[in-house]
């Protein structure tokens, strides 16, 4: 096997070969050490034909090939620069070798050591410097901190790890930062397929968007699977994104970093800082990526891919041999959001006729109806012939059990394959236990195009996944809108905000400011009915911790007794306030809106549920990116705000002012860079109108009178 000639350009780079050389020299070989040889053994164990070089001053071979004694000479031994330099030396030597080989004419590198964890200092060093040679000699760096490349294509394998030989050749590529990851997918007893695997490491000169863009174009890879700590450049990854849904392939990625100890050592593995996980997943869903949760759902995103068709929708058909079972795949096919639509009335009746006593269902258990060999064939054929999009056999499968147990999953495998269902339909044999199966029923699966998945939560999961997989949205551009109000230096108050949003057609409710209980008294009177009482200050964000608000006042009374409460505990906070008399609204859903600029990802609209639950119940939808109206819109309908507003008992709620009101605060904040976030909490949805009740704009340098900290970005 060698590489293509035809070059893969990738935005640009191109990176055959890299990942597809034709030559390989691997400085720092030796016959010592595992890490010495294994590149060199890699590549002769797949095939490789093209040239494999070790370069080692003194040792005169490493595993059976004659070395060079350096970079130098290498041009002269194959005459030819080597397409690609495997660099294995200790971190503060690296950067000479890739000079020397650079002046030399080489251009590709793998660098596995460097770790920002294990050579602190001397990995920054070598980063910088070789960020100066891409510059000056245009060199790409798979790595540095990787475990380098698996090409199944050419069977080049610079890889510095076992390479078993369960591996298989196929359609699927595979991207991760970490090397551990990678490993994993490399000796899972060829559970997926691959055409390339790249471990890329620190990303120093390469990033994982070079990469997607050579799998863009590359005629041999079809999918990748992807694990993601962070993003070297986040709007270069999202573009990367876009083209590899355009070109009708799937990106299924595994993001790290939600929580804040994940962050941290992000940080501290790789010297890159994790995205807040919920920003980077909406915006990876928009690219039109999919999204697994852990690494066994990426390998069952693996095995669904391998089989080569993808569901249409998320119609799922059961057919298993337990009840306590079905029961269970129920519940998780409900949580992932598949759907088991009951058989029709000719399934029920031509089962029944032969089984009377048959409790037909979906999902349908024939265990115990029959002999097996007579009741699993026709069960199969009954469903085959309903509407669906998946059809599934569950069984566990364990190569360690009994010969009896192995036989019937075999029988299972083989009565799936035959069933007759239109082409497009999904077929999979799902195992709800994670045990490897037996070699018989896998090997058969494989040949069949049927997908075998260990573990019922991530097989589902990966199920729902591609069932709900959405092309890239369309990129949306709001119309820029500046208010004067933001002219001013000082922090917006409530009063303030809710005049900005008055002016962007945002529907706000009467209000009145007052200085004393007697200016409120007068106040409330004039806007009649019952109000909200507020004690409102230049930077106070959170009122209502303070007892700040007070609602549903009705009467001089209860307005006056709430107005000095409020100028009560203002004055022991050592808070200069004053009254805000706002009119009561009352609707069917407290939804919140709202705006944040991410420190990487920039622009990100959020749409969920609002009131003084909206942290503790965390329903909330991201946007990232700018929002014109029929984008907002589309946000809005695809949100669970807009479907529980469908939904609402009466008849559906009115989600046109919230779509509005998204799309003008996407124009306020990108004609105002400083704006940091925007939240408006609730807006009161009802059935004929939207009325926002409470506004906080937040800007660079503005600071929390509550605890003199700049909160702006956690918010």
């Amino acid at each position: 096997m060698v590489a293509p000639s035809v070059a893969i350009h990738s935005g640009g780079m191109d990176l055959t070969l890299m990942l597809r050389p034709r030559s390989i020299a691997v400085v720092g070989a030796s016959p010592r050490s595992f890490a010495g040889q294994i590149a060199v053994r890699n590549c002769l164990a797949r095939g490789f034909t093209g040239s494999v070089v070790p370069v080692h001053p003194r040792h005169r071979e490493v595993a059976g090939v004659s070395t060079v004694a350096s970079v130098a000479v290498l041009g002269e031994v194959l005459e030819h620069v080597p397409d690609l330099v495997v660099v294995q030396v200790a971190t503060e030597r690296v950067l000479g070798v890739v000079a020397e080989a650079a002046e030399a004419g080489a251009r590709s590198f793998v660098i596995p050591g460097g770790g920002h964890t294990d050579s602190g200092a001397a990995a920054t060093a070598l980063g910088e410097g070789l960020t100066k040679l891409a510059a000056s000699h245009g060199v790409r760096v798979v790595g540095p901190n990787c475990m380098g490349v698996l090409d199944l294509v050419s069977g080049a394998a610079p890889y510095l790890g076992t390479v078993p030989a369960s591996v298989r050749r196929g359609r699927i590529g595979v991207l991760s930062h970490s090397g551990a990851v990678v490993e994993a997918l490399v000796s899972s007893g060829g559970r997926v397929p691959f055409s390339t695997v790249v471990s890329c490491g620190s990303e120093v000169t390469t990033t994982m968007a070079d990469y997607l863009d050579f799998f863009t174009a590359d005629p041999e890879t079809d999918a990748v699977l992807a694990f993601v700590e962070g993003f070297a450049d986040p709007g270069r990854m999202l573009a990367a994104v876009r083209r590899f849904a355009g070109a009708g392939k799937t990106l299924v990625a595994c993001l790290v970093g939600r929580s804040a100890v994940a962050r941290r050592g992000v940080l501290a593995h790789s010297g890159k800082l994790a995205p807040k996980t919920e920003v980077a997943a909406a915006a990876l869903r928009q690219a039109g990526a999919v999204l697994a949760t852990d690494i066994d759902e990426l390998f069952a995103y693996g095995e669904l891919l391998a089989a080569g068709t993808r569901p249409r929708g998320g119609r799922m058909h059961l057919v298993t041999n337990s009840g306590g079972e079905a029961n269970l795949l129920a519940d998780l096919a409900e949580d992932a959001g598949l759907t088991l639509p009951p058989l029709g009335p000719a399934a029920v009746r031509d089962l029944r006729a032969k089984w009377p006593r048959f409790h037909v269902a979906n999902p349908l258990d024939p265990w115990g109806v029959d002999d097996y060999a007579l009741v699993y064939p026709e069960a199969f054929r009954a469903i085959a012939g309903e509407p669906g999009d998946i059809l599934a056999a569950v069984h566990d499968q364990q190569a360690h059990a009994g010969e009896y147990e192995r036989e019937f999953g075999l029988f299972l495998a083989r009565a799936l394959a035959s069933a007759d269902v239109e082409p497009e339909r999904v077929r999979a044999l799902i195992s709800p236990t994670s045990h490897d199966p037996d070699p018989v029923v896998r090997s058969y699966c494989q040949r069949q195009g049927i997908a075998l998945l260990r573990g019922a939560r991530p097989a589902l999961a990966a199920l729902a996944g591609l069932a709900g997989a959405t092309a890239p949205a369309p990129v949306a551009l709001a119309t820029p809108h500046r208010h004067p109000a933001l002219a001013q230096a000082a922090p917006l108050t409530e009063a303030e905000a809710l005049a900005v949003l008055d002016d962007l057609g945002i529907r706000t409710p009467r209000r009145v400011r007052a200085l004393d209980a007697a200016e409120a008294v007068e106040a409330a009177a004039s806007i009649g009915g019952p109000v909200v009482l507020k004690g409102v200050a230049r930077g106070l964000w959170h009122k209502s911790e303070l007892g700040l608000v007070h609602v549903g006042l009705s009467g001089p009374r209860a307005v006056r007794l709430a107005a000095e409460a409020i100028l009560r505990s203002g004055a022991e906070a050592g808070l200069d306030l004053e009254l805000l008399v706002v009119e009561l609204v009352t609707g069917s859903l407290d939804v919140l809106v709202g705006y944040h600029r991410d420190p990487q990802f920039g622009s990100t609209l959020l749409v969920g549920l609002g009131g003084v639950w909206t942290e503790s119940l965390d329903r909330v939808d991201l946007y990232v990116g700018q929002l014109d109206l029929p984008a907002a819109r589309r946000f809005v309908g695809a949100s669970t705000v807009g479907a529980m507003a469908r939904r609402a008992r009466g008849g559906a709620l009115d989600t046109e002012p919230v779509a509005a009101a998204l799309a003008a605060l996407s124009g306020l904040a990108e004609a105002h860079p400083e704006i940091v976030s925007i939240d408006i909490n609730p807006v009161m949805l009802g059935r004929h109108a939207a009325v926002a009740v409470d506004a906080a704009i937040h800007r660079t340098g503005d600071t929390d009178n509550t605890d003199n900290t700049d909160n702006t970005e956690e918010r």
